[in-house]
């Protein structure tokens, strides 16, 4: 009798037919053209900035390619395309760097310019793009740099016109810096740097085109800020306009390690949040779907360059208005080709924008979507559809991101998926409320009664957005401090991120072999889930995420304060911070450093929930820097000014923060207590000064005190050496905070025999550029046989106290 065998297993039986990759990619290259000619194009346009060798090499590499491919036609083509690109990028590129400035440097330069983007801070004052609008020179960009006591306009904005004079000079990196500056100033059309001399707005402003999206943007930003603190105002510019030189240092490294950095440079999520907000309405209008995607075709070109128009901008709105016009031809639109558009676009603009790192990571995220994201969608199809969306879009970015992170900042947040997840819902909320503040604040410019309702609109928005932008502040906070939260993996070379990427490829692939034989049980355990009696599905499924929560919160839990006394040299870099805590529960902090020490981030490592007070022993950038963040960010009962009448506007900001946050500001003076619980502060110094300015230089004056707690004394002086200190009654102490970074004083040893101190803590920054610490002063303290410990080698350095012992522990 003959067996019957069943369609399945005759299917399985007939030997399957052998394909030629060589022939199927041939066949779906030849099929695809465009793509091939774009992507030639691209890589021409990518070659330029390394010369006629290498775009020779590249167009060899693809005609053999093509030709082993058996598509010689197309291979021509595409060598056609690419030398024509590396041509056309050769002479843009020729265009960018053409200055007649770089003739002039070293030398001088008057006259008028025009604000391109507004100042950001710098370590001995401010930096900002300048336009030159007169003279041969007009249209030429320089990097200006303003020192301290040189002020721009509050809340100067792009277009703002000054009259200036300064001192040219050719761009140059710091010795032994990876960073390469010159390069950077490069692909943003930047040829000279300019240290000015003279700084006076005119009080006039940019007109055309550029003066009209001027004046948009400062709508936008006023409609953003409303209801908003300072500090999230900057944040909520940043997150939907990209103006993000207004957040701090600390905020940016928390979203850096959180790996939540990406919301703070506007891109392609941006053009879809957008597009995703104007939809609904113009549906509820009526419009058909061409007036649909020429309305949004509309809101990208307003948004593009109202938002900067940087590299990653315009490759979302490149890929976004591809797909738009495809949608309004009735034509199925092609992600790939959008994405080749996008490259061969951003690239024609600028070739040397292939170097940056925001226009790379842009494009690998975009890829990688592409590549693993419907996959990594099709395998969360068992959750709801946009957590499922987010969840595969955040994974596959970050994965394609990695090797570049690691390449380009030496770390990988390990901490990113997680964040991202949990951030996502109050991220596109943030987005879609700034937006809508954005569109209303372009009332302003309307009759008074419709632009203060549009003004009280936009302040409702700002308290709704004030608490979306809160919970992202937290999630960032919270994710950066995570153990692993940013793991150094630096991939110096070129090669090994491909390397690195290959790596990654090899182990998707693998994945995709793999998953179809766990297929059975994956549907088999989906299958027995929903088999479950809903009583039962329901309390599985809470128990989960309950326990997932408290292991949340357990791994992120901010640390408890110490339960002895701790003494605290806290590494700010050059400059100073000391943090006193006792075990009764007070806090006290001496300076907070320069603004990008990261001073707060430091508290937080130190369990700092409240402080007790909050001490500025003088004005100096390296002590008073970060001390407005503290007060801004950190609940505080005292603010203790030591500026001794100092008139300086960023250190008069400390207590107008103060003043704000409701902190008590208190001026000492000599032989002022101060009680915080378990310390009492006595001050020593300064004597009193006759009436008047105060003298140029604020370091002799420092505050000098003692903080004691039972029989333990410390000393600190600030930045106020020898001479101020001989006249004043020192007592003898346990441990002393060396004054001014240990900088050379002849009196040092005379004041080491009357402190008598053990221990002594030298907060200085490495490889500084002032010598610090001194050789003689290191001499002098080891001659007291005093236990020195010193920030830039160890990190932050930890006293301890209890039962009469010190104990020292080093962060490194």
């Amino acid at each position: 009798m003959a067996r019957s065998v069943s369609p399945r297993c005759a299917r399985r039986c007939v030997p399957s037919r052998w394909t030629d990759p060589v022939a199927s990619l041939s066949a779906h290259l030849r099929g695809r053209p465009y793509h091939v000619g774009l992507a030639a194009l691209c890589v021409g346009l990518a070659l330029a900035p390394l010369g006629r060798p290498a775009a020779a090499l590249g167009a060899a590499a693809a005609l053999a390619a093509l030709v082993v491919l058996r598509a010689p036609a197309l291979g021509l083509l595409a060598v056609a395309l690419l030398v024509g690109g590396a041509g056309i990028g050769a002479a843009r590129i020729a265009a960018e760097d053409h200055s007649t400035l770089i003739d002039r440097a070293p030398g001088s330069l008057e006259g008028r310019v025009v604000l391109v983007e507004p100042p950001r801070p710098s370590p001995f004052g401010s930096r900002a793009t300048l336009e030159v609008a007169d003279g041969r020179s007009a249209g030429e960009r320089v990097m200006a740099y303003a020192d301290r006591d040189q002020r721009w306009p509050a809340r100067a904005g792009a277009g703002l016109e000054f009259e200036i004079a300064g001192s040219l000079r050719r761009p140059r990196s710091k010795p032994g810096a990876d960073f390469d500056w010159p390069a950077y100033l490069r692909r943003r059309g930047i040829a000279v740097e300019l240290s000015l001399n003279r700084l006076r707005p005119t009080g006039r402003r940019r007109g055309g085109p550029l003066g009209a999206i001027d004046a948009a943007r400062r709508r936008a930003e006023a409609g953003i800020a409303a209801g908003l603190s300072p500090p999230r105002a900057a944040l909520a510019r940043g997150m939907v306009l990209g103006q993000d030189e207004g957040v701090s240092e600390s905020v940016r490294e928390d979203f850096r390690r959180s790996g939540l950095a990406h919301i703070m440079a506007v891109s392609g999520q941006n053009v879809m949040l957008l597009c995703a907000l104007a939809l609904p309405f113009l549906m509820a209008s009526g419009s058909g779907p061409r007036a649909r995607a020429a309305a949004m075709l509309v809101l990208i070109a307003i948004y593009v360059p109202l938002a900067g128009a940087g590299p990653s901008l315009q490759r979302a709105g490149v890929m976004g208005a591809a797909g738009l016009v495809a949608l309004g031809a009735g034509r199925p639109s092609s992600r790939w080709y959008a994405l080749l558009l996008a490259a061969a676009v951003t690239l024609a603009l600028n070739p040397l924008v292939a170097a940056d790192p925001g226009w790379q990571l842009s494009f690998a995220a975009v890829v990688s979507i592409l590549t693993i994201g419907r996959r990594l969608r099709a395998a969360l199809a068992g959750l709801p559809g946009p957590l499922a969306e987010g969840i595969a879009l955040t994974v596959a970015a970050t994965i394609g991101t990695a090797p570049l992170l690691a390449h380009h900042f030496d770390t990988v947040s390990l901490s990113g998926l997680p964040a991202n997840v949990v951030a996502m819902p109050a991220v596109a909320v943030t987005m879609w409320l700034g937006m809508l503040a954005a569109a209303i604040g372009q009332l302003s410019a309307a009759p008074a009664p419709v632009a203060e309702l549009a003004h009280a609109i936009a302040g409702v928005l700002g308290l709704l957005n004030g608490v979306c932008i809160a919970f992202i502040e937290a999630v960032a906070v919270r994710f950066s401090e995570a153990p692993g939260a940013a793991v150094a993996l630096p991939l110096a070379s070129p090669g090994a991120v491909a390397l690195a990427y290959l790596a990654i490829a090899a182990a998707v692939l693998a994945v995709v072999r793999i998953a179809p034989r766990l297929e059975p049980w994956v549907t088999s355990a989906r299958a027995a889930f929903r088999r479950l009696p809903a009583r039962r599905r329901g309390p599985l499924v809470a128990g989960c995420a309950a326990a997932l929560a408290l292991g949340s919160l357990s791994l992120l839990a901010p640390p408890s304060p110490p339960s002895v006394l701790t003494i605290s040299f806290l590494d700010v870099g050059q400059g100073d911070a000391t943090l006193v805590q006792s075990p009764e529960g007070g806090a006290i902090l001496f300076d907070g450093g320069p603004p990008e020490g990261q001073v707060v981030r430091l508290l937080r490592h130190s369990g700092v929930r409240r402080l007790s007070a909050v001490v500025a022993t003088h004005q100096s950038r390296d002590h008073q820097g970060g001390l407005r963040e503290v007060i801004e960010k950190v609940p505080a009962d005292l603010y203790v000014d030591g500026g001794d009448g100092n008139r300086d506007p960023d250190f008069l900001a400390i207590a107008e923060a103060a003043a704000r946050r409701g902190v008590r500001r208190v001026v000492p003076h000599q032989g002022s207590v101060l009680r915080a619980p378990g310390l009492v502060v006595r001050v020593l110094g300064p004597s009193p000064r006759a009436p008047g300015p105060p003298p140029e230089d604020p370091n002799p004056r420092a505050l000098v005190t003692v903080v004691s707690a039972g029989d333990f004394d410390f000393f600190l002086s600030g930045d106020a050496e020898s001479p101020s200190l001989v006249s004043l009654p020192l007592p003898d102490v346990e441990a002393m905070k060396v004054s001014h970074h240990g900088s050379k004083d002849p009196g040092l040893p005379a004041l080491l025999a009357r402190l008598r101190p053990q221990v002594a803590g030298i907060e200085v920054g490495e490889s500084n550029t002032y010598g610090h610490p001194a050789p003689a002063t290191l001499a002098a303290l080891r001659a007291a046989r005093v236990d020195v410990h010193r920030t830039d080698r160890e990190g932050t350095v930890a006293l301890r106290v209890e039962g009469g012992r010190l104990a020292v522990e080093s962060e490194r």
